[in-house]
């Protein structure tokens, strides 16, 4: 994996387009690039590190090589997140045959490369590269030339006949050199597409065609796109689409008209796209709650899903990352308000639990950008249960809604091009309270005063963000004092454990920096003997008008002042009227006046802009950092 875009035109544009393709797909991260174009020969450019850097190497070739690659009217392209072997100039995609024949661009992994190669290798294949990738480019040559042999070539043929070899996922685009055949039978440049479980969706020009890993990518140059199921295979040519299925049967091309968002790519005046989202969360928000079908005490919904609510025994959330995180709040609240028991299962674990499902469970799939290979390929392993399906995305043309449909609620988060998730994160939690809220007042659950505190407190959150907004400074000058620490530990209790994880989590990200967040309790139970002088500690203490709940802030209190007995530097995030123990800590990191039930998004903002001031100080890739993928399409 990361990213793949192709095109295939009338037009001698097709490096300027592939480039431009790739640097739509930097939000994903990436560790290297390249681009392979189809002329009289296969050509490959590539490198490890960015696009910029591929971009320079290209327009350094010799007088003649560029004038090559400028004539060029068909081409592959890819952004590399290392899966098989290390990110290098070798390893990076496309790449080629061992006889230069042909090249290829994959997304995904094949399980059974190690014996597909040793079986190559017998038929004299050579190998540069330690990836998967290459085998699939031997393989696809070896049949090819088996089926030339005997007069019996064609594309789909030979596609079918790779993809009854490959096991694993793959997102497949290949340009195929056929200078050596006849002008009789030699075919119009094109592009070959397969996909399995890894994304691939196909744009529709005037007089040209493009294939790439996600609509956006395409969407800059028309809107009109084609999405690949899986098991299928194309072939693109200028003019033409041609769609079959593994078996050889045709498929009608299902077109889609896509809108235009022009606004993506544009920091706006921020020095990096993670600063913009981070300031971008109260207008979000606020058009979440304005978007509500009913706000109403007797049918409140936040949307028309066809579930009935009062049938549902148990709920499982799943999910990766920050979106697991976000689930959590789902779980404390749904429990509360609505009496349902609640699982949240990392997505690639859920394989797990599956025998257990029924018509009675709701499987709740969060994912940002809706193409999360765990967690479609829970979903779908869920739908075959019966057990109903519910997705949270803020990816409208995406795998996860194809896969629920009108059981899909979209944020109006819109695409994050920072790898490290901010805006799409704090939409996700309000879609929690809002789902729980719809799933309580279907159950008839709450008392209408409670459900009209509590739809109150939600319409608040915006305005609270945006005071919380105007204290950047303030946290950037108290974040900075830190940031040459290499450990942290976050600690909480109940629902803003949510609120250590992904603060933990944050920083992880973007300063690379050790982080873990614990309940609280569990200090005592083994973390607390790494603590000293060095290790910062950070714990969460939001006050509440319920005595439970305020039991639980207070106890949060009790063990960071555990953690200062030995020595560790000690910070509180708390609001701003809490003065409990205050005097205690090193550092008070304050917040507006909230209740701790909704608190977790509040409570994100300083957490965010302190990952964010440390990598920036640190000199990180704040919007790319290092080893990270935005969009994992693959399990």
């Amino acid at each position: 994996m990361c990213g793949i875009v192709s095109y295939v035109g009338s037009e001698p544009k097709a490096a300027r387009l592939l480039l431009q393709g790739l640097k739509s797909l930097e939000y994903r991260g990436y560790d290297s690039s390249g681009i392979a174009l189809l002329n009289d020969s296969v050509k490959v450019y590539k490198n490890k590190g960015k696009i910029l850097d591929l971009e320079k190497n290209i327009y350094s070739l010799s007088e003649q090589e560029q004038s090559e690659v400028e004539q060029s009217i068909c081409g592959i392209g890819h952004t590399r997140w290392a899966t098989h072997g290390e990110p290098n100039d070798v390893n990076a995609h496309p790449h080629l045959d061992s006889d230069a024949s042909l090249a290829i661009v994959h997304n995904g992994i094949i399980r059974n490369y190690q014996s597909l190669r040793s079986e190559l290798e017998t038929k004299g294949f050579v190998f540069k590269s330690d990836t998967d990738t290459e085998v699939i480019a031997n393989m696809f040559s070896s049949i090819r030339k088996e089926l030339l042999s005997i007069n019996a070539y064609e594309d789909f043929k030979a596609l079918r006949e790779l993809s009854s070899r490959l096991e694993g996922s793959y997102a497949l685009a290949i340009i195929i050199n056929d200078s050596n055949l006849n002008d009789v039978t030699k075919p119009v440049k094109r592009i070959l597409l397969a996909k399995n479980e890894s994304p691939l969706v196909i744009g529709i020009g005037d007089q040209e065609n493009f294939a790439a890993s996600d609509s956006d990518t395409v969407l800059q140059f028309t809107d009109k796109i084609v999405r690949l199921a899986d098991k299928e295979l194309a072939v693109i040519s200028k003019n033409t689409i041609e769609i079959q299925d593994f078996d050889g049967n045709e498929i009608k091309p299902i077109i889609e008209v896509l809108k235009q968002n022009d606004s993506i790519m544009d920091k706006k005046g921020y020095k990096h796209f993670l600063l913009k989202e981070i300031y971008e969360q109260p207008t979000v928000l606020s058009k979440m709650l304005s978007l509500i079908e009913d706000q109403s005490f007797t049918n409140f919904k936040l949307m028309d899903f066809q579930i009935d609510f009062t049938n549902i025994e148990k709920v499982y959330c799943i999910a990766c990352g920050s979106a697991y995180h976000s689930a959590q709040v789902l779980k404390s609240i749904l429990g509360t308000w609505a009496a349902i028991p609640v699982e949240v299962i990392i997505a690639s674990e859920f394989n797990y639990q599956v025998n257990f499902l029924s018509e009675k469970d709701l499987v709740v799939g969060i994912s940002q950008s809706g193409e999360t290979a765990d967690t479609i390929l829970a979903l779908q392993r869920a739908k075959k249960t019966g057990a109903n399906l519910l997705a949270i995305t803020n990816r409208p043309a995406s795998a996860i809604n194809n896969l629920c449909g009108v059981n899909t609620y979209i944020t109006p988060a819109d695409i994050e091009i920072s790898v490290a998730s901010t805006k799409a994160y704090t939409s996700q939690i309000l879609a929690h309270y809002l789902l729980a809220l719809q799933i309580a007042v279907a159950r008839k659950a709450l008392a209408e005063e409670f459900f009209n505190e509590i739809l109150h407190n939600l319409k608040m959150l915006p305005v609270l963000i945006e005071q919380t907004l105007h204290r950047a400074n303030a946290y950037k000058e108290q974040s900075l004092n830190y940031a040459n620490y290499k450990d942290f530990i976050f600690l909480s209790r109940g629902i803003n454990h949510v609120t250590a994880m992904e603060g933990a989590l944050k920083l992880k990200e973007l300063s690379y920096a050790h982080a873990t967040a614990y309940p609280s309790g569990e200090l005592k139970h083994g973390p607390i003997a790494i603590l000293d002088e060095n290790v910062p500690v950070i714990s969460i203490s939001i006050p509440s008008k319920y005595e439970d709940e305020q039991v639980t802030a207070e106890k949060v209190i009790h063990n960071a002042l555990e953690a200062k007995t030995r020595k560790a530097p000690s910070i509180l995030l708390t609001t701003d009227s809490n003065q409990d123990h205050v005097s205690e800590f090193d550092l008070v990191v304050r917040i507006p006046d909230i209740d701790q039930v909704f608190s977790p998004i509040l409570a994100t903002i300083p957490l965010q802009f302190w990952a964010y001031y440390i990598a920036e100080d640190l000199g990180k890739d704040v919007d790319q950092p290092r080893n990270l993928a935005k969009s994992v399409t693959v399990e």
